[in-house]
């Protein structure tokens, strides 16, 4: 074939680059193409026959035609890519594969606001991820793919299935009061974060709202920076204060129209189900209680049939299928995509259904000094029977506590038709007897019986102008709403245990609505002020307004069985309807950034910010202002250094970040109304209330060696969070007041991260690319706050703590500390024993510390091979030390279900004092919601193959180059793990605010997740 004679191509003959051609041989024309290591084209490559002037470039297709001789080496060079040495020898066709040049791609990039900044300038750690590294192996929410790829980034998941929040931390919980969350900006703009649903009573956490991101979808990420200090976060304000994930989404590109297709489908199955012995029956049944449904009964006969808790749960299937365009010409380019996420979960009834549609137009306008970009990204999203954790509205906890011995399969078929009252009610091992116990109820009937609906959707539109108002100096204004509607739909049937419904049953509906309005305008200016100096700066201002209302009610229904109609609602004092009138708190900022550059190795860099906050009205005063410096040194570009050292850097930075207290705190009187009645807000208004501030410090250096082959990079942070808000009783001589919010606290974090990584060929058909990934924290709370009337305190106990666990803050400890109720004993140690039982020191004021509901220390080790047309990359992580609490064990034991009741009882009882006691004394005193807690803790150490992908790329010409990449791969996530101790997955909580840390109360298992992707590009 001779050169490519597509319109559009880079080059359509050989050239010669400078100087004379070299005298001609008796050559061939050789041809090939050129790609990336993910198997896209390369187009303008330049392809040279070494020792010569003489060569050619790929055209759009990434195709080359270059005449050469057998012998000669031909040389490929493209921007940001290693360069490659191919000697001709036998065959006149070549496949080629670059590999990216880590140092040359790291040179620019997206820090806070969406400036760019060169790697060089940076005083302070930052980290970036392909949109490619999120496609190893797919999750419905993308930073639940950033496990053990990035240092310091500990991610927690709730345990209620796809599309539920995920907690994200950097560098250790900071606030005590707030949230200590990461703030997520696309492309520049802050996401407005959802409000999760909270939760419904101590034993029943209803739902999860989701955390905003999931809502996201993976295929329109171009890449992710993860800013992780103070320092890099400065510019964001009060938001940002616990770090930044910046995400980046795709842009339409100029050329050849690009089509995507990719599907991925994965299987999910339940692992680290419960353990339950199959020896003993059923207890009592003659019991007028649900304690009734025990298994502390006689030895079954062999063969005796017993439910498998694990055959409750489904094999759950998601499927992610993806569609993006990509066209444009020079002037303007468009990108369109679609996605849809379906998963039916584990859990029968369990739906999840996520629609996401993205628009994007970028325009150059004004002989291209004005660039004008439009995007928007419509979210529509509906949860059916979101899993919950918790004992009440939970199939987990009768599915678990079923008595052994009896069929369960009589009970599948959940309701029976009931002549009497005309409707059917639930089939189940007993009748409901209200007013004690946990209300055990028929796993299905929860699911079928007791639905809710969950619906959102969610408009992010964005339009942003930059003006290029000369060489060196731009102007740019950007607007962005997120306008979001999210809905929960609850029905409970009649029948429904009485504790939570009517006779004829019950029906919650709430609608809430959040819209967030953000604009800001910048002056960018980045000009060589001489040969030696360099600035760049930013000026600017921006403003964020949120909005919020809801509307709802919760009440039995009333003469009509299961008409769920308001009208059918019997509203109450205790069951209102609800209405919350419009909120608004708006933000306005000032801020400016500047890079002072000395001969391209030393760099100042200093920003400033102030912030008038309407959440602070009332107080004080509503301004704050923060300030951060930082410098940093390229060592290579000051000194000459050996050959091999290819990049050396020191960094370090000094911020102050403000944090806003909440909305209304400060309001002088605020009232609800509730079923027609005024109810006057009881916490007292105080003007002295400042917002909390951080303190960052840290220092680190980045170093490449070996043609940037190796990379290592390390960093050490100091953090002091002041000022933080607490709610406190007020004395009687208040005004009328029951509480009062007041300033406090300091807690410090510091730690070190750091990372080490390796890219390159490995030979010509083999290339690997590895990072691992390091990090520790440590976390101490170093003072609380002076309560006015009973003084300096040193315990703060987190909400809902409640019954045997408590999650507190203590001076002198690590934020997040566990403590939980333990054997009362005696002055010798010994377990108190009264009327043959073991006694539970049930005093809140003596709970032992079992540990922290954080890990000591977190590595993570990713990898990418590609040999030829194959390509396999894993992910091995692992989180060491720290503490959780099973409280789901606690229950198992208690009811006499468990294998370790189950393996007591075969050994004559369990060892108290040196002398055994029967089984089901110690263990309905050890067990259920007030036992000795303490026993149920456990390490958090847990090392697993988080994902893996096992991909083949097709080539082209298999389809006469008509698609450019097709690729079929296997993947996997949490495949198994190497080392762990806890009965469930520790890296799963209840919730994901600063609540319920380390505790598993019936929560959904983790799941297995293997499955394939299918990709390809027309």
């Amino acid at each position: 074939m001779g050169a490519s004679s597509h319109p559009n191509a880079v080059n359509k003959a050989n050239i010669t680059i400078s100087g004379t051609s070299r005298s001609m041989k008796a050559q061939a024309p050789i041809t090939g193409i050129v790609k990336d290591e993910t198997g896209a084209a390369l187009p303008g490559v330049t392809v040279v026959i070494k020792g010569t002037q003489t060569g050619t470039q790929t055209d759009i297709n990434g195709k080359f035609t270059i005449n050469a001789n057998t012998g000669d080496v031909l040389v490929f060079s493209y921007v940001g890519y290693i360069s490659k040495q191919i000697t001709i020898a036998n065959g006149t066709n070549f496949d080629i594969t670059l590999a990216p040049n880590a140092r040359a791609l790291n040179e620019v990039v997206v820090t806070a606001l969406g400036i760019t900044k060169t790697q060089a300038s940076l005083s302070y750690d930052q980290q970036t991820v392909s949109g490619k590294e999120l496609e190893v192996s797919k999750d419905p929410s993308f930073v639940n793919s950033l496990d053990g790829k990035v240092s310091g980034l500990q991610i927690t998941q709730s345990s209620s299935g796809a599309g539920g929040s995920t907690k994200v931390i950097l560098r250790g919980n900071k606030s005590i009061y707030g949230s200590s969350n990461v703030l997520y900006v696309v492309d520049g703009i802050p996401l407005q974060p959802l409000t999760s649903a909270q939760p419904n009573g101590v034993f029943a956490y209803s739902g999860d709202g989701g955390d905003g991101i999931s809502n996201i979808n993976p295929d329109d990420i171009e890449s992710i920076s993860v800013l992780k200090g103070a320092s890099a976060s400065a510019l964001y304000g009060s938001a940002a204060a616990n770090g930044v994930i910046l995400i980046t989404t795709k842009k339409g590109k100029a050329g050849k129209t690009t089509i995507t297709l990719n599907t991925n489908t994965t299987f999910d199955k339940a692992v680290l189900v419960p353990k339950l012995q199959n020896s003993y029956g059923r207890g009592d049944s003659s019991l007028a209680s649900s304690t009734s449904l025990n298994s502390w009964g006689a030895k079954e006969a062999p063969g005796t049939v017993n439910s498998d808790p694990a055959s409750f749960f489904n094999t759950g299937v998601t499927t992610i299928n993806a569609f993006t365009l990509s066209t444009g010409t020079e002037k303007n380019q468009i990108y369109v995509s679609y996605a849809n996420t379906h998963a039916d979960g584990i859990e029968p009834g369990n739906i999840f259904n996520k629609n996401n549609i993205s628009v994007r137009n970028t325009s150059k306008l004004l002989n291209d000094k004005l660039t004008l970009d439009i995007s928007a990204n419509y979210i529509f999203q509906n949860t059916i029977d979101r899993p919950t954790s918790g004992t009440y509205f939970n199939p987990l906890t009768s599915t678990y506590l079923f008595p052994r011995g009896v069929d369960f399969n009589q009970y599948k078929n959940y309701e029976s038709f009931d002549p009497t009252r005309n409707i059917n009610l639930p089939n189940w091992i007993q009748p409901y007897i209200g007013g004690s116990g946990d209300d055990l109820q028929n796993p299905y009937w929860v699911q079928y019986r007791n639905p809710n609906d969950q619906g959102l959707n969610r408009l992010l539109a964005t339009v942003s102008a930059k003006y290029e108002i000369n060489s060196w100096l731009n102007f740019q204004g950007r607007v962005n709403l997120d306008k979001t509607t999210q809905t929960s739909d609850q029905k409970l049937y009649a029948g429904t245990a009485t504790l939570f419904a009517g006779m004829a049953g019950n029906y919650a509906y709430n609608s809430s609505g959040a819209n967030q309005v953000y604009s800001d305008f910048l002056l960018n200016a980045n000009k060589d002020i001489s040969s030696d100096f360099n600035i760049n700066g930013t000026l600017g201002a921006s403003i964020q307004d949120n909005q919020n209302s809801s509307l709802g009610f919760n009440g039995h229904l009333g003469n009509i069985d299961n008409y769920f109609n308001v009208g059918n609602v019997i509203l109450t004092a205790g069951n209102p309807f609800n209405q919350t009138n419009k909120t608004e708190n708006q933000t306005q900022s000032l801020f400016a950034s500047v890079d002072f550059g000395y001969k391209k190795f030393l760099y100042l860099d200093v920003t400033a910010r102030n912030d008038w906050s309407s959440a602070l009205a009332y107080t004080s005063s509503d301004s704050f202002f923060y300030p951060s410096v930082g410098l940093s040194d390229v060592l290579t570009s000051m000194f000459k250094m050996p050959d091999f050292i290819s990049f050396s850097k020191v960094r370090i930075s000094y911020t102050d970040v403000g944090n806003s207290i909440p909305s209304f705190v400060s309001t002088p009187a605020q009232y609800t109304l509730s079923s027609g009645f005024l109810n006057l807000n009881l916490t007292q208004p105080l003007a002295a209330l400042k917002p909390e501030i951080t303190h960052s410090f840290e220092i680190g250096t980045e170093w490449r060696f070996i043609n940037d082959h190796i990379s290592f990079d390390a960093t050490y942070y100091h953090t002091n969070s002041y000022n933080q808000l607490f709610n406190v009783a007020t004395s009687t001589a208040s005004g009328g007041y029951a509480s009062q919010y007041i300033n406090g606290g300091n807690v410090k974090n510091e730690g070190f991260e750091g990372s080490l990584g390796y890219h390159g060929n490995i030979n010509h058909d083999l290339s690997w690319n590895s990072n691992f990934t390091f990090s520790l924290n440590k976390n101490k709370v170093i003072s609380l706050y002076t309560d006015p009337v009973a003084g300096p305190q040193t315990q703060f106990v987190f909400p809902n703590s409640f019954n045997s666990y408590s999650l507190e803050a203590r001076v002198g400890k690590p934020f997040g500390e566990i403590y939980a109720s333990d054997w009362l004993r005696d002055a010798n140690g010994n377990i108190v024993v009264s009327n043959g039982k073991p006694q539970v020191n049930t005093d809140a004021n003596d709970f032992v510390d079992v540990g922290n509901s954080n890990p000591n220390f977190m590595l993570g080790w990713t990898n990418n091979f590609k040999f030829k047309q194959f390509d396999l990359a894993f992910t091995i992580d692992g989180r060491f030390g720290g503490k959780v609490i099973d409280m789901t064990q606690a229950y198992l034991d208690a009811y006499g279900v468990s294998a370790a009741s189950g393996e007591a009882r075969d050994n004559g009882g369990v060892l108290v004092n040196g002398t055994k006691m029967y089984a089901q004394t110690y263990y309905e005193a050890a067990g259920g919601r007030s036992g000795a807690l303490a026993e149920y803790a456990y390490s958090a150490t847990n090392i697993r193959l988080r994902e893996a992908s096992l991909g083949y790329t097709i080539p082209g010409t298999v389809f006469n180059n008509k698609i450019s990449n097709v690729r079929v791969a296997f993947t996997g996530r949490n495949l198994f793990f190497f080392y762990l101790k806890a009965p469930f997955d520790p890296e799963t909580d209840l919730a994901t605010d600063n609540t319920l840390q380390g505790l598993d109360l019936f929560g959904q298992p983790s799941t297995r997740q293997l499955g394939f992707n299918v990709s390809a590009r027309f």
